[in-house]
């Protein structure tokens, strides 16, 4: 872990202390990515730029799932020191901060030196060639990244590559880190979200290094890359049905509502039978496919047992017939989807 200065203690202290007492960081930190549970910010010590990762607990499997097992900033700090021993360049840990109430885990903040970053534009192939390289050497150091995209990568302004967001990450035995299981998890990872002519040349890549080792493996990487795809878009599709990033999941007497994130605009709700379901998965489907804007920003499912019925929440000015329009096209997305 990286010396602070007595200054920059007060800060983090500062900085702490309004994580605990609001689950958010001060005013005047600029974030740059959040989700439901986890946050990470840009911030200024004295001793110069950060990274800040905060996690909250607010659903009850996030506190289950950290009931007995060491919080997220503690596990990738460990990590990371992993990491670096193995002479891997990686982000360095300035400051891990835990909190537990009542034995549950409550709050959550890493505090991260920020990397030196390059601004020269890369060859995609040679980026891709660097990645898996890099992943080899963790893997060979006895560390499974179980999330390598290649937003977890960052070209540093001295040339090199460096890995980050060791949170998913875990320590392997050597005898693990040599079979088939890891390797081609971590190859299928790495290919998910690439084209089909990059997968092709990473994966003679992959034989040269030893990531892979036969035609099998290679064949068996494919397929494993299909099943992540659809794995993969049918996990965002059904985030319309849970609580998320974008959407919101309410119990009542009556039901479950399911709406987007914010304020409801001005609008009515459309009544209708439980088919209705389907049009709002596949609204969802066609935002995700398509780009298409959404129409409904909600969705009512009466209990079984009051008839079960529903309803989408529409525009206040939509007739009719475009609503009826709307849910056939959204319905037949969400079929399209399925098959």
């Amino acid at each position: 872990m990286a010396e602070c200065l007595a200054t920059d203690q007060q800060v983090l202290d500062h900085w702490w202390q309004t994580f605990v007492a609001t689950g958010e960081l001060p005013a005047g930190l600029q974030r740059v990515q959040g989700r439901l549970i986890r946050a990470v910010h840009r911030g200024e010590l004295p001793s110069g730029p950060v990274h800040i990762k905060t996690m909250t607990f607010p659903r009850k499997k996030d506190r289950l799932r950290y009931a007995f097992r060491a919080l997220p900033a503690v596990h990738e700090a460990n990590m990371l020191a992993l990491t670096f021993a193995a002479s891997i360049p990686c982000p360095e840990v300035v400051d891990v901060r835990v909190q537990r109430r009542a034995l549950l885990p409550h709050r959550s903040m890493l505090v991260l030196r920020s990397l030196p970053l390059s601004e020269i534009a890369e060859d995609p192939l040679k980026r891709l060639d660097d990645e898996i390289e890099l992943a080899s050497r963790l893997v060979a150091a006895g560390i499974h990244h179980r999330d390598l995209h290649t937003d977890n990568f960052v070209r540093m302004a001295s040339g090199e590559l460096a890995v980050l967001d060791m949170q998913s990450a875990s320590r392997i035995r050597s005898d693990q880190a040599s079979s088939s299981a890891v390797r081609l998890a971590v190859a299928s990872r790495l290919l998910r979200d690439r084209d089909q002519q990059l997968q092709a040349s990473a994966l003679i890549r992959m034989r040269g290094i030893g990531l892979l080792r036969s035609d099998s493996e290679c064949e068996s990487v494919k397929s494993r890359i299909e099943q992540l795809q659809l794995r993969y878009h049918d996990s965002r599709i059904r985030r319309c049905l849970l609580n998320s990033t974008e959407f919101v999941r309410r119990t009542h007497v009556s039901g479950v509502e399911y709406r987007m994130r914010g304020e409801l605009p001005a609008g009515r709700w459309w009544q209708g039978g439980r088919a209705l379901r389907t049009a709002w998965i596949g609204q969802r489907v066609r935002d995700l496919d398509a780009g298409t804007p959404p129409v409904f920003a909600a969705f009512f499912q009466k209990w079984w047992w009051l008839g079960g019925g529903a309803a989408l929440y529409v525009p206040a000015q939509c007739e009719d017939e475009r609503i009826e329009a709307e849910v056939q096209s959204a319905s037949s997305a969400a079929i399209r989807s399925v098959r």
